[in-house]
């Protein structure tokens, strides 16, 4: 029975190396499904999320500031000001004058504001699912934000500088990231899960595998070659008159134990890679205890 204790045992680099380029197409497939379950998940988040198609008007305004009284104004009307100010009471009450069946928090859920390196020019930006709702409250602003330079002094006026229209606006434009995402993550969870799967893995892949352990037994080599033939002619002559036994085709059969017994010995037939360690100590332990020779082991693949 091998003495082998794989947990005393340091971690084979190279045996690795072989098993990550054998199962490379794992970690491909498993990077090509990821994309492909990242692209669905984030087509599924984004309808729902979306709910309907998303509409958005977005407008500029020219910002006249009364510099000769207030020097300092365009410091104090910056993008995030005017970000604030659209959902401020002063302009959102008296759009709400024009608009008798719209909410405030309807109106606050719509508008967003930017400036964006020049601070005379404001785009507002009106997003939503309902169609005429946007409309609505695009067209209220270009009333409500003019009404609200007459009562700043700080701003002459405010006129409208592009009269856009409509456009079918998707804020869920994100497949390339979610591809990544999922390509990563496949990648990642394949790596680990080979890694782990050589942790737990005491099958056979070489002669290094097999000779430590069961260093009293000895390997011949890959059936068919000329290494196996030259160890065998070598090691035992000839295989006439020897019992070769399959790791995976072991049965308790007294008949079976008496053939082999009467044999010169057994040569151990070790599919590569998939007869594991367990069940061959299981076979070499029985064996010696029926008072069978191991003379050698030769892998199949």
């Amino acid at each position: 029975m091998s003495t082998y204790n794989p947990g005393a045992q340091g971690v084979d680099l190279k045996r690795i190396c072989r098993q990550f380029i054998k199962k490379i197409w794992i970690v491909i497939a498993a990077i090509a499904v990821g994309a492909i379950i990242g692209i669905l998940t984030y087509v599924i988040y984004s309808n729902v999320k979306s709910g309907n198609t998303v509409y958005r008007i977005s407008n500029d305004y020219y910002i006249t500031l009364n510099y000769e009284e207030y020097p300092n104004g365009v410091d104090y009307y910056n993008a995030y000001t005017w970000d604030g100010i659209l959902r401020d009471d002063p302009v959102v009450n008296y759009a709400l004058t024009l608009l008798p069946d719209v909410s405030k928090q309807q109106i606050l859920d719509s508008v967003t504001g930017e400036i964006l390196g020049d601070y005379r020019l404001l785009t507002v930006i009106v997003t939503g699912t309902d169609k005429d709702l946007v409309k609505k409250i695009s067209d209220a602003y270009k009333e409500a934000l003019p009404h609200f330079a007459t009562e700043i002094d700080m701003i002459s006026k405010i006129e409208v500088w592009t009269d856009a229209d409509m456009v079918v606006y998707d804020a869920y434009t994100r497949d390339a990231n979610a591809a990544l995402l999922g390509a990563i993550i496949g990648c990642v969870l394949s790596v680990f899960g080979l890694l782990l799967y050589y942790l737990i893995d005491d099958g056979f892949y070489s002669e290094r595998d097999w000779v430590s352990r069961y260093p009293d037994i000895p390997y011949f080599g890959i059936l068919g070659t000329k290494e196996a033939e030259v160890n065998i002619s070598h090691i035992l002559g000839t295989t006439e008159g020897y019992t070769t036994l399959k790791i995976s085709d072991f049965d308790f059969n007294v008949d079976t134990f008496d053939s082999m017994r009467a044999s010169k010995g057994v040569i151990l037939d070790v599919r590569e890679g998939k007869d594991k360690g367990e069940m061959t100590d299981k076979v070499i332990y029985t064996l010696k205890k029926q008072d069978i020779a191991v003379k050698g082991a030769i892998f199949n693949r």
